[in-house]
């Protein structure tokens, strides 16, 4: 039978994602998503696994956000791998695309945006793919002037095309993920993902101040919530947690949170791995720093330098280094990224080896319910990489440089997680796919 038969006459939602962890503003994006494609819709979602885009550990482990997940609406939980996880929002993206794309499924990609404008949004990325040399003549000039990436690149687009005033799109850290997304698609032949934009509710995601009543919370400001109720008092204030995050989790979330802050692993913050960092930093030479993704530009050797120096307070070691190594040019994110690279051993070698290999060369599986096991029934059909159900699939692919190379980063940032958890090594390869 032809696979669209199959398929009958269901829509397939995806939605590239962190849920670190997933909120009410998350429950919003799928309930509105089902309204405009389908209310019958299968929902496949890309997941960073144990590292964020923000270059900061996952609050929680990725089973449990997973059961997060698949108890909030979501049928399908693959992984976006180490890589493409803990990375710009260009290489994010990306990655989360080029999964997407290589399921074999057609869908709607559904995404955040401050504009909530699609027309606009794809507006400004077909003037960025492909770049012309005018735009990279403007961009370097704003880099030269010691701006950083993002503020460089709005200063180009203002420059190159003021009439449009699209620049203003990214003074918004949405916006810019989105227009990343549609970069994405562009570069695919006959990509597979429909774009569709919902305008973003709430707070901004970097605001970690208490919600205002009625409106959705950010995740910042939740994971700040869980921090000042357990790491910030003298024992874990439950209670206090629980009244502080009812109504901003979704009921079966937040009991698989208060689970993981009752039994662990994690709840985990950045500077739970202050020690390894800044070791890593104290032994390693400039040189070898400087082929750790984001180092460059001197970065690096700033950051040693900064470690090198005693801390005023040994219980925010990592957070006198940031502020520390704080500059005009590196944007806290990009530091953070690079940190954890050099923590992981993430190379740029590493990501030369997997642009030239196609981005992404595996389809990991976390999760699934009824609806998503019918979904990875028809990737086995379609799909243009291996899926992967358990780390043991790895060894079935020993040939394949860039596969076995990416998995290892992957199984390498687990450890890392577990370890900084107080948890053992190895834990991928007995943990079964989530099924509900």
């Amino acid at each position: 039978m032809h696979v669209h038969a199959l398929m009958g006459a269901m829509d397939i939602i995806s939605v590239i994602v962190e849920y670190n962890p997933i909120h009410a503003g998350h429950a919003y994006q799928l309930l509105e998503a089902k309204r405009r494609v389908g209310h019958n819709s299968a929902v496949m979602v890309v997941m960073s696994g144990f590292f964020t885009q923000r270059g900061e550990p996952a609050l929680m482990d990725k089973w449990s956000r997973t059961r997060m997940a698949l108890a909030s609406g979501v049928d399908l939980v693959l992984e976006l791998p180490f890589a493409y996880a803990c990375a710009s929002a260009e290489r994010f993206a990306d990655g989360g695309v080029r999964i997407l794309h290589a399921t074999g499924l057609k869908s709607t990609l559904v995404f955040g945006s401050e504009s909530g404008d699609l027309g606009q949004l794809q507006s400004l990325a077909e003037r960025l793919v492909p770049e012309t040399s005018d735009y990279q003549a403007q961009l370097r000039a704003c880099l030269d002037q010691g701006l950083s990436f993002p503020a460089a690149r709005q200063q180009a687009i203002a420059a190159l095309w003021p009439q449009d005033r699209l620049s203003s799109l990214l003074r918004e850290p949405n916006n810019i993920l989105a227009v990343e997304y549609l970069k994405a698609i562009r570069r695919i032949d006959g990509c597979r993902l429909n774009p569709l934009t919902i305008q973003r509710r709430g707070q901004d995601y970097r605001d970690d101040s208490q919600s205002p009543t009625g409106a959705p919370p950010s995740a910042a400001a939740v994971r700040m919530a869980i921090q000042s109720r357990i790491r910030l008092t003298a024992s874990p204030d439950l209670a206090g947690l629980l009244q502080d995050l009812a109504g901003s989790i979704p009921d079966e979330a937040l009991a698989e949170l208060l689970t993981a802050v009752q039994q662990g692993p994690g709840p985990l913050f950045l500077e739970d791995l202050a020690m390894p960092i800044l070791s890593m930093l104290r032994t390693r030479q400039g040189d070898f720093l400087d082929k750790v993704p984001g180092m460059g530009e001197g970065l690096g050797r700033r950051l040693a330098a900064a470690a090198a120096r005693p801390a005023a307070q040994a219980e925010a070691r990592l957070a006198t280094l940031l502020a520390d190594s704080d500059t005009r040019r590196f944007a806290r994110t990009r530091v953070q990224r690079a940190l954890i690279a050099l923590l992981a051993g993430l190379t740029a070698d590493d990501h030369q080896l997997f642009d030239r290999a196609g981005g992404p060369s595996y389809l990991r599986v976390l999760g699934f319910n009824r609806k998503g096991r019918y979904l990875l029934k028809l990737m086995r059909r379609l799909a243009e990489r291996p899926i992967i159900t358990r780390a043991s699939d790895f060894l079935e692919h020993g040939k394949d440089p860039a596969l076995c190379r990416m998995a290892e980063l992957d199984l390498i940032a687990s450890d890392l997680w577990h370890l900084a958890a107080g948890r053992p090594c190895g834990i991928d390869f007995d943990s079964p796919v989530i099924m509900s």
